[in-house]
């Protein structure tokens, strides 16, 4: 296969397995390895203005092999691939004319414009469940979630959970395959039996996942109660942080006292904090009251390296 130049020096330069094996390997009929791709390289090839039909296909069918799980995807023509199931519940063709004709150009719009149409696709396909996504294991994060679990978008299927206490849940969200902007799944069971893991696996690998995020806690307080926030959405996840919470063990007086108001807000305080708890409750029920993503009123105890609800 000949490359023009700028293309190929790309591809020596930063990906060599990739294109041996994925870019120059699924011709005539063979499959193409999403597993194989990588989001930063694969945008530098897609932006490429030179780049042909030929390999644009090829390069879109290694983001849709990427992004779903129980099918393999063909390149069977200049602008087609064909998607089979892998269980023998059939396979479609997807043509790719309109996309090239939409992008050819706009070479910088190429990325965007495939990822949503490869979404466009997955949500055709998702009564059936056909085109489950795959899930990045090292994107996987434990999510702190009030009341019963929320119903999966496919097929409606519930996500795996277990209870942290009587009305707080941990819920697990994987970010599909390959992407970048954070679109993603609850997890389920059939997700969990895919990656080979059980539930003590999973949430020893998210919450290990939520500490490599290296996240910037900020205490807004100088005493307790303090409140917590990181990054947004995963500040309350912070909950299952271990080596953070025995770190800030020394920085109240008694138990460790904590609330989870909200999906980005975290609450402790002492348990003989002067005047602690009683300031903790007025600052739940004030995040709860003004929030939209709201979790539980309830407060939680440390005791023995678990949370459980306390009783005073």
């Amino acid at each position: 296969m000949k490359y023009p130049i700028k293309l190929k020096s790309v591809l020596l330069a930063v990906l060599p397995a990739i294109v041996l094996l994925a870019l120059a390997g699924c011709g005539g009929g063979d499959p193409v390895d999403g597993y194989l791709y990588n989001p930063i390289s694969w945008e530098k090839l897609m932006k490429d203005p030179t780049l042909r039909k030929a390999d644009f296909t090829r390069l879109y069918a290694m983001a849709a092999a990427a992004r779903f799980r129980g099918c393999a995807v063909f390149v069977t023509g200049k602008l087609q691939i064909t998607m089979k199931l892998y269980d023998g519940g059939g396979e479609w063709k997807v043509p790719l004319a309109a996309v090239w004709t939409e992008t050819v150009m706009d070479p910088a719009s190429r990325p965007v414009t495939c990822r949503r149409n490869i979404a466009e696709l997955a949500a055709s396909k998702a009564a059936s469940g056909a085109l489950a996504p795959r899930v990045n294991s090292s994107t996987i994060f434990p999510v702190i979630w009030s009341g019963l679990p929320p119903e999966s978008g496919r097929s409606k299927i519930v996500p795996t959970f277990e209870p942290l206490t009587t009305d707080i849940y941990i819920l697990y969200f994987g970010v599909y395959f390959g992407e970048r902007d954070g679109d993603g799944v609850y997890l389920t069971e059939d997700d969990c039996k895919l990656l080979n893991l059980d539930l003590p696996a999973l949430h020893k690998l998210a919450v290990g996942n939520l500490a490599n995020l290296a996240l910037r806690i900020i205490p807004r307080e100088p005493e307790p109660p303090f409140t917590i926030t990181a990054g947004g959405k995963y500040a309350a996840s912070l909950l299952l942080d271990d080596k953070l919470w025995d770190k800030q063990a020394s920085a109240v007086r008694g138990e460790l006292i904590a609330a989870v108001p909200s999906r980005n807000t975290l609450i402790f305080t002492g348990s003989a904090s002067p005047g602690g708890v009683e300031a903790l409750r007025r600052k739940v029920q004030q995040v709860y009251g003004s929030s939209r993503d709201v979790i539980s009123t309830t407060l939680l105890v440390r005791r023995n390296g678990k949370w459980e609800a306390f009783k005073d």
